[in-house]
Formats: structure tokens, sequence, C-alpha cells
């Protein structure tokens, strides 16, 4: 587990965190989990941490409901780059499946509290696999109907194709997504190799409210290269119409 360096906590930790564990991975309905954090202190004094809230949604996606576990309280972070402070709750899934993880941390030398999240899905692939499917959950965490936008990102544009599906539907980038409050949808990222050469590839969909940052999914995908004289038979059919037809209106989905 990698430890979160508390005087240089920016932006990529905001929904792809090294720093956060999960033990089982996934969660197995009615076995004690534990999730756990890292921190450390590289500054040149003591931070005083007042809170550290973890909580868990029931299942892996963006503004989804969340559920509160009980918070860690008063701790003291040494000043020393060597000492790595590890903090840990249990928690108890009744359901199972992937889980995002997300922990809010309160402490007095922070002006707004530090929000760090685990939306982090890796995916190691075989050699003769060229299409991966990642379902997620899409949902307005707001009490009014709202517009979702995703945003796209990630790296090797050249060599994987992206395209998020809401319902079965390509939604482009930048396309509201109508949903009523507190709804949620199910989603997929499907991700598409355009080289038999080895995959290294990771894409991000970022979910956005009237410009207002929501939350966010990582996925990263690593393939060998294909080396079999027979081309792959896996049909790109669905990333092909998906592509196609992504300048579609925007999706509608509340009722």
């Amino acid at each position: 587990m990698e430890a979160i360096q508390f005087n240089d906590a920016t932006r990529m930790h905001r929904y792809a965190c090294q720093g956060i564990s999960v033990n089982p991975n996934p969660p197995r309905v009615g076995e004690v989990t534990t999730l756990a954090l890292a921190l450390k202190n590289t500054g040149p004094e003591a931070i005083t941490i007042n809170r550290i809230q973890f909580m868990v949604a029931a299942g892996f996606g963006m503004g989804l409901g969340w559920e509160q576990l009980p918070p860690i309280e008063h701790l003291i972070l040494p000043a020393d780059p060597q000492h790595v402070e590890d903090v840990a709750v249990q928690w108890t899934p009744t359901k199972g499946g992937h889980r995002c993880v997300r922990v809010t941390i309160e402490a007095d030398v922070l002006p707004q509290p530090l929000r760090i999240g685990r939306n982090l899905e890796v995916i190691e692939s075989t050699a003769d696999r060229r299409t991966w499917h990642v379902p997620f959950r899409l949902g307005n965490p707001e009490n009014e109907r709202m517009p979702v936008t995703l945003e796209l990102g990630g790296d090797n544009a050249d060599g994987v194709d992206a395209v998020v599906l809401i319902n079965g539907r390509p939604v482009g980038a930048g396309r509201p997504v109508w949903l009523n409050a507190r709804e949620e949808v199910e989603a997929r990222l499907v991700l598409h190799a355009r080289t038999e050469e080895a995959v290294r590839g990771l894409k991000t969909v970022e979910a956005h409210i009237q410009g207002r940052f929501i939350d966010g999914i990582q996925v990263e995908v690593y393939r060998p290269a294909y080396t079999s004289r027979h081309p792959m038979m896996e049909p790109e059919t669905e990333m092909r119409s998906a592509a196609e037809s992504i300048n579609e209106p925007a999706v509608m989905l509340a009722h």
C-alpha cells in the first residue's frame, strides 16, 4: 500500500488513490473487511488530524450513495518522513461485489477537508483479448433532477479506444445525462485495443453536474503482445457501432 504524503495531497488522489486498501477485495458478504489508509508527514512540524471518515458505496461508479463508518478522531502525525501511520476500520458488507471507498480527512493544517477515494479497476488481461467491458453505476447525488456530464481522459489514445454506454447507448463527452434526484443507472466503459502489440492503458471517466466535479473512476488495462499467426476472435462490431453513433442527442433517462 502506497503511503499518502500529507504535504502533497494533490488532485491525483481524488478517486484513484493507491494509499487506500480493501481486504479482502472484492468484499464478501458476511465477512469482516478491513479498510486501511497509510499517511506520511514529510513536513517540518507534527500535524494534528482531527477526524478521518471512511465511507463505502454499494457498487463501482460515480454519484452513488455512501455508507458512513465510525470515524477515527484525534491523531498526531509526527514530522518524520520515514514514519508511516496506518489507520484502519472494519466493516461487514451485506452485499457482495466491488466497492468504491472514500475517505475524508480533517486536519489543523487544511483549510478544508481533504477528500480522497479508491474508484480503481485494474485489468490484467490475457494476450488473446482486445475488448474489455467495465460495468459501473452512474448516479445523481442531488435532491433534484440534474444533468450529469461525463468526461473521458487517460493515456494511450492511439492504442486503446474508449466509449461510455448508458443503458446500452453511447454518451459523447459533454452531453448531459438527465437523472432524477438520487437516481442511479447502469453504465459501461468499453475499451478496445487497436493493436496486437503489448497494451498498457489508463482511462478515466469523470462526472460533473453544472461544471462541478462529482466523482470519477479509473481503469487500467495491461495485456501482453499477441503473438499467434491467427487473428483474434473477438468481434469489433459493438465498439465500432458505439463510436459511429457517439453524436446522438442527449440521453434522457429520468422518468
